[in-house]
C-alpha cells in the first residue's frame, strides 16, 4: 500500500462508519409518542435543546467539548496564557407547523491549573407563538443557568454539572373575540449531572453521564365538560433520569469516531416515558484548520436524525462552528411536525 493510501484509509474508514449505520437506520419506519404527555415528551426534547455539535463531536467520549460530558471540559489542557475561553452559540429550531424556537447561550471555561476547569453559562429558550397541529398558540419561555466542573487525573477525568431552569409553557386557543388560554404553567427544574472519562489504551476514551432532575410545576387549564369549561389546577413534580456511555476512537491526530447509547426515563403524576437514543458519528480534521463532522442516531422506535457540520479555526485563539440537524425532535411531532436545526458556536481564546 502506498503512502498515500496509507493517509486516505483511516478517512475512508470513518466515513464508512456513519454512512454503514445511516443506512441501516434508515431502513427503519418511525414510530411518534403521541400516546405520551406532551410534558414528558417536551422533557425529552429539551434535553437536546442545549447540545451543541462542536470539536470532537455528539458524544460522551469527547476529548475537546463539554456539551455532553462535564469532565470533558478538563481532559485536554488549554494551551493559552490566561486558560479562558469565552463562547457563545445560538440554535434555531424549526418546526413543520410554522413554529421556531430560538435557543442562545453564553459561557465562559476558566482553566484554574490547580483546581480544575470551571464553566458557567447563561441560556434562554424563546419561541414565537405558532399554531400548532391542535389549533393552539404554543407560548414557550426557559431561562437556564448552568456550572460545570472538571479535573482530570492522570488518564481519569470526572466532573459534575449543576443546572437551574425556569420555564413557562402555554397554549391559548383563538375565538372571535380574542386568545382564551387553554393551559398556562410554570416549572422550576433542578438537575445534577455526573461525568467520567477513562483512557483504557492508546487512542481509545471511554466516557460516562449520570443525571438525575427534579422539576416540581403548577399552573391553571380549561378542562371541557358537559356543562361547559371549567378552571382547573395543575400542581405536581416531574423527574428525569438520564444514563449515557459511550466510546471515542481517535483514528488520525485530532480525528475521532464515537458511539453512544443513552436512556432517559420521565415520569410524573401523568404518566412515564423511557427514550433510547443510539448516536454514531465521525470528527474528521480535513485540513490543519478545517474540521468536517457528520453523524446519524436513531431511537428505539425507528425515528432517525442525521447532522452535517464544520469547524473553523481561523487562528488559535478564534474558532466558528457551523451545523445542520435534519429530524433530531420525534417527540414534538404529534404537535409541530418534523423538526430542522442550524447551530452556530464561536469561540474566543485568551
Amino acid at each position: 500500500m502506498t503512502q498515500q493510501r496509507r493517509r486516505r484509509w483511516p478517512r475512508l474508514r470513518g466515513i464508512g462508519f456513519v454512512g454503514a449505520l445511516a443506512a441501516a437506520c434508515l431502513a427503519a419506519a418511525g414510530d411518534d409518542y403521541s400516546e405520551k404527555d406532551f410534558g414528558l415528551r417536551l422533557a425529552s426534547a429539551f434535553i437536546r435543546f442545549t447540545e451543541v455539535s462542536v470539536a470532537g463531536g455528539q458524544t460522551v467520549a469527547n476529548r475537546l467539548s463539554s456539551a455532553i460530558n462535564p469532565a470533558s471540559v478538563a481532559w485536554t489542557p488549554l494551551p493559552f496564557k490566561w486558560g479562558v475561553i469565552p463562547a457563545g452559540y445560538y440554535s434555531q429550531v424549526d418546526l413543520d407547523n410554522g413554529t421556531r424556537v430560538h435557543v442562545s447561550g453564553e459561557s465562559v471555561t476558566w482553566d484554574t491549573k490547580r483546581w480544575g476547569v470551571i464553566q458557567p453559562t447563561l441560556s434562554q429558550i424563546r419561541a414565537n407563538r405558532e399554531t400548532t397541529r391542535q389549533g393552539l398558540v404554543f407560548n414557550y419561555d426557559v431561562d437556564i443557568a448552568q456550572v460545570q466542573w472538571g479535573k482530570r487525573w492522570g488518564d481519569w477525568a470526572f466532573g459534575v454539572a449543576l443546572n437551574y431552569a425556569r420555564a413557562n409553557v402555554a397554549f391559548d386557543m383563538p375565538t372571535p373575540v380574542g386568545k382564551l388560554r387553554v393551559s398556562d404553567t410554570d416549572a422550576k427544574s433542578y438537575r445534577v449531572r455526573l461525568g467520567a472519562l477513562h483512557k483504557p489504551a492508546d487512542k481509545w476514551l471511554l466516557g460516562l453521564v449520570m443525571e438525575y432532575g427534579t422539576a416540581p410545576y403548577r399552573g391553571t387549564a380549561i378542562a371541557m365538560t358537559p356543562f361547559g369549561p371549567i378552571p382547573v389546577k395543575l400542581e405536581g413534580t416531574q423527574q428525569q433520569a438520564i444514563l449515557r456511555p459511550g466510546v471515542s476512537y481517535e483514528y488520525a491526530p485530532l480525528s475521532t469516531a464515537y458511539f453512544d447509547y443513552q436512556l432517559g426515563h420521565y415520569w410524573s403524576e401523568r404518566g412515564t416515558l423511557n427514550h433510547h437514543l443510539f448516536t454514531a458519528g465521525v470528527d474528521h480534521r480535513l485540513l490543519q484548520p478545517l474540521f468536517v463532522r457528520a453523524a446519524v442516531s436513531a431511537d428505539a422506535r425507528g425515528n432517525v436524525a442525521t447532522t452535517v457540520g464544520i469547524g473553523v479555526f481561523f487562528s488559535r485563539y478564534a474558532s466558528l462552528d457551523l451545523s445542520c440537524h435534519r429530524h433530531p425532535l420525534p417527540e414534538l411531532r404529534p404537535e409541530f411536525g418534523q423538526a430542522d436545526v442550524v447551530q452556530a458556536v464561536f469561540n474566543v481564546r485568551f
